[in-house]
C-alpha cells in the first residue's frame, strides 16, 4: 500500500487491519492499553523494531524515506467508523514524565549471552572479534549492554540462534578461555525485552528512573538494560516468565493505565 501511495503521490495511505490502530501496548497482556491517536514515524519505528505487530518497519519505508512524507492511516476493517491511529512526521513531543513514553513495547523468545572475564579490561579488539564472530555466522544482535569497567559484554538474541552463538565465541576465545582471561561464557533463556518508547524522553527528567522503579517495585529482576542513543528508547531484558507483569507494571507507572480509587467514608 505504501508503495502504492508513493507512486501515486498520494496524499495519504490506509492500511486496514483487525485492529483499532497503534495501541500504547499489547491487548492481550495489558488489558487497560488504548489506541495512540497520533505517532510519530520514529515512534512507529521503535514499536515495530521492538515487537509491535501492526505495521512492520518495510511497509513504511516508501511512505518516510522520501520527500513528502506520507503520513499513514491504521484503521480496522471490522470497525470501520473509528478514526485509527495516524502516523506522520512528527507527533506532539511531551515534556513531562507522564506524557513522554507514548507506549511499550516486548520481544519474546529471546536469549542473553554474558561474557566476563578480567582479561577483557583494557584489551583491545575484544568486541570486533565478538560481533565479527556473529556476524560471520549471522547471528542477529538485538541488544548490546557493556559494562563501563569492560569486565562484561551482554548481548540479546533469538533463542533459536543462541547455542550457535555460545558454541561460535567458545571457538574464537578458546584461548582467552584457557588462560582464565575469560572465566564465563553464559546463555540464559528464555527472556523478553520490554521497551519504552516515545519521542519526548530525550526532554524529561526521571524517565529511567520510573522506568526502573516500576520493576523494582514489581519484584521483577532486570537481566540487561540498553538506551538507544537518540534516546527515544529505554530497554530492559527480563524473564519471560515475568514478561507481562513487567508490561503491566511500566504501563501503569506511566499513567498509561486507569487508576481505580475507592473511597470509604465512616463517620457517626
Amino acid at each position: 500500500a505504501a508503495i502504492m501511495g508513493r507512486l501515486l503521490e498520494s496524499s495519504a495511505v490506509t492500511i486496514w487491519t483487525d485492529v483499532d490502530g497503534v495501541l500504547s501496548a499489547d491487548p492481550r497482556r495489558v488489558p487497560d492499553s488504548y489506541v495512540l491517536p497520533e505517532v510519530s514515524y520514529n515512534e512507529a519505528m521503535e514499536l515495530a523494531y521492538f515487537g509491535a505487530k501492526v505495521i512492520h518497519p518495510n511497509t513504511m519505508q516508501p511512505a518516510i524515506g522520501f520527500e513528502p512524507q506520507i503520513p499513514i492511516y491504521i484503521r480496522n476493517t471490522f470497525n470501520s467508523s473509528f478514526r485509527g491511529s495516524r502516523i506522520f512526521t512528527s507527533s506532539t513531543t511531551h515534556t513531562d514524565r507522564d506524557r513522554c513514553v507514548c507506549g511499550f513495547s516486548s520481544i519474546e523468545k529471546m536469549a542473553i549471552v554474558n561474557i566476563e572475564g578480567s582479561g577483557m579490561v583494557g584489551v583491545k579488539g575484544v568486541a570486533r572479534r565478538l560481533f565479527g564472530t556473529l556476524e560471520t555466522i549471522g547471528v542477529n544482535v538485538v541488544l548490546i549492554s557493556q559494562a563501563s569497567s569492560e569486565h562484561s559484554i551482554t548481548f540479546a538474541t533469538s533463542m533459536s540462534q543462541s547455542v550457535a552463538a555460545k558454541v561460535a565465541i567458545e571457538e574464537e576465545f578458546h584461548k582467552e578461555l584457557k588462560q582464565n582471561h575469560i572465566s564465563t561464557i553464559e546463555v540464559v533463556s528464555p527472556c523478553s525485552i520490554i521497551a519504552a518508547v516515545g519521542d519526548g524522553m530525550h526532554l524529561a527528567t526521571g524517565v529511567a528512573g520510573r522506568f526502573f522503579t516500576a520493576l523494582g517495585d514489581a519484584k521483577i529482576n532486570i537481566l540487561a538494560i540498553s538506551q538507544g542513543s537518540n534516546e527515544r528508547n529505554i530497554s530492559a531484558v527480563v524473564l519471560e516468565t515475568e514478561s507481562t507483569r513487567a508490561l503491566r507494571a511500566v504501563h501503569a507507572a506511566f499513567r498509561l493505565s486507569h487508576t481505580k480509587v475507592r473511597v470509604g467514608i465512616v463517620g457517626i
